[in-house]
């Protein structure tokens, strides 16, 4: 029985290369795959002449038979009905580059590390210098980061050199691509030096310099203090997730400072001038006259610095006018006359203001 077009199946020309007949065949395979087209027999059957082009003239020895003889199996042979099961594409291969994820076979770059570092509100006003000890790896220098020996390769022991673990009969193998020797059936010895994993542990102490003005929840990036790269590839990073320490005296949102102010009863109905608190000590502030309750006083450039810039926040201090205590008949005789002259019915004006 005459063997069917195989490049006519796959859309391919007679010269297409490895890789051309590979994207031709997954492009067709996710379109007519049976678990995409449930019930749909035409589809299926699609699917398997796909499937047995595939294993045609993906397989060098069967494609040139094929070519040479009609034949994948070689001259006078009989194929039996249907293909064979033994080669072709995992279910993973079909879908790789279709939201699947293709093994990696060259250079992999290393992990991120990511350390938490909790910083007093001084550190991050001043900005400081922090030392850590890191605990990362560093490239196997023996075999440069491959993990593997420098002897002739060898068939691999874990797939027996079919590149894919599990699977099973059918037109589709649903085996996954072997891990130790990422599909290729081959693989050299490992790394006598390094077991095989392509780097070796290690611990650093790795200085940073944390900005002033930082910000609590902020990364800092510390290029090339991660992991070891595989195969050649470059290094990871390593972030410091920045954690602050609450302060008793000021609450901080982002370049501003709020600090709280207590002002007597009569300070805020005279004005005067008292001293807040700020990062460098104390500052004098001027109280207007009448100042209420929750009131808001600025102080420009008093707050925290703006990271690489030279400017900084403001201080921000809400006024709380305090009740004195009075125990002395005195101090509630002037009381009493002070509101005689000036004391308005406040309820009533502040109804009249939103009405």
């Amino acid at each position: 029985m005459p063997h069917p077009d195989y490049y006519k199946i796959l859309g391919v020309p007679r010269t297409a290369s490895e890789e051309d007949i590979k994207k031709a065949y997954r492009k067709l395979a996710r379109k007519h795959h049976p678990d995409l087209n449930p019930g749909d027999a035409q589809a299926e059957a699609e699917f398997k002449k796909l499937s047995e082009a595939n294993e045609v003239l993906s397989d060098p020895e069967k494609r040139k038979n094929y070519d040479t003889y009609g034949d994948p199996n070689g001259p006078g042979a009989q194929a039996p009905p249907g293909f064979e099961q033994g080669g072709g594409f995992s279910f993973e291969d079909i879908f790789a580059g279709f939201g699947g994820r293709p093994m990696r076979h060259g250079p992999e770059r290393g992990e991120d590390l990511v350390h938490t570092v909790r910083l007093g509100f001084r550190e991050a006003f001043e900005g400081t210098r922090l030392s850590l000890r890191v605990n990362r790896s560093e490239p196997c220098l023996a075999c440069r980061g491959t993990g593997e020996s420098s002897r002739k390769q060898e068939v691999c022991r874990t797939c027996n050199g079919k590149g894919k673990l599990g699977g099973g009969g059918g037109f589709l193998s649903f085996g996954r691509t072997c891990p130790d020797c990422q599909g290729r059936g081959m693989r050299a010895p490992a790394c006598p030096e390094c077991g095989g994993a392509g780097r070796h542990p290690r611990q650093e102490t790795v200085t940073i310099a944390i900005p002033a003005g930082v910000e609590d929840g902020a990364r800092l990036r510390v290029a090339g203090k991660g992991e070891a790269g595989r195969r050649g590839g470059g290094p990871g990073d390593l972030y410091l997730q920045i954690s602050m320490e609450a302060d008793a005296r000021f609450e901080r949102k982002g370049p501003n400072l709020y600090v709280k102010l207590p002002v007597s009863f009569s300070e805020a109905a005279l004005g005067a001038k008292v001293e807040v608190p700020t990062p460098e000590g104390h500052q004098t502030i001027k109280v207007p006259p009448g100042t209420q309750t929750g009131a808001k006083l600025r102080l420009k450039g008093q707050g925290m610095p703006i990271p690489r810039s030279s400017q900084r926040g403001d201080l921000i201090a809400e006024v709380a006018v305090v009740t004195p205590q009075i125990q002395d008949e005195r101090s509630k005789d002037l009381l009493r006359e002070l509101a005689e002259l000036n004391d308005a019915d406040v309820r009533k004006q502040r109804g009249q203001h939103h009405g």
